[in-house]
């Protein structure tokens, strides 16, 4: 099945920032990339769009991005065993991830991951996984994806469902909130 986000988030997203959930099957291998165009092309035609105008493409970093009408468009893809998540931006950059709330992560991981300026209420509140994509979601924002460490970036919070992610690239807002048992963040201009 598979969802407009918009409106079952907590916050409201930037004008052109439209994100789908689908979660009809596990996304692997061969499969992903066909399922990855069909909900890709479902958010085209939502926004009103001929999907034959529109073309997802990749930067050499691997960033993915779109072509749409011979314009750039922001597009962020996540999967998971349980959930793909695609979003596009007309008017920006984008990043996004999703985990399950169930996932289990190593109990070190939160060191590695933390910011040492992080307040440490932050820290001890923030639950491994919602910090893993809130974090994972800014570094796709910014397209350097894991080779970038996620201790690099530096989380404030913002709100109930909002953060402030600090890097040496500048500073982004990311939306963090819970959908049908995933935490998903969307990381996009402050």
């Amino acid at each position: 099945m598979q969802w407009i986000l918009n409106t079952y988030s907590p916050v409201r997203f930037p004008s052109g920032c439209i994100l789908m959930a689908d979660d009809d099957a596990a996304v692997s291998g061969l499969q992903s990339r066909t399922r990855i165009l069909s909900v890709m092309n479902s958010l085209v035609k939502q926004q009103g769009h001929d999907t034959r105008q529109f073309e997802l493409k990749k930067f050499d970093t691997g960033k993915p991005y779109g072509l749409l009408d011979g314009n750039k468009i922001g597009v962020s893809i996540s999967h998971c065993r349980t959930m793909l998540l695609c979003a596009t931006h007309a008017a920006g950059d984008i990043g996004v991830d999703v985990e399950p709330c169930d996932r289990t992560m190593h109990l070190r991981l939160r060191e590695r991951i933390g910011h040492p300026e992080e307040e440490s209420v932050l820290t001890d509140d923030l639950c491994c996984i919602r910090m893993w994509t809130v974090k994972e979601a800014a570094l796709k924002y910014m397209g350097t994806g894991l080779r970038m460490a996620m201790n690099k970036i530096k989380l404030d919070m913002a709100g109930e469902h909002r953060f402030r992610a600090t890097m040496v690239h500048g500073t982004i807002m990311i939306s963090s909130f819970r959908f049908r048992d995933h935490w998903i963040a969307v990381a996009t201009e402050e």
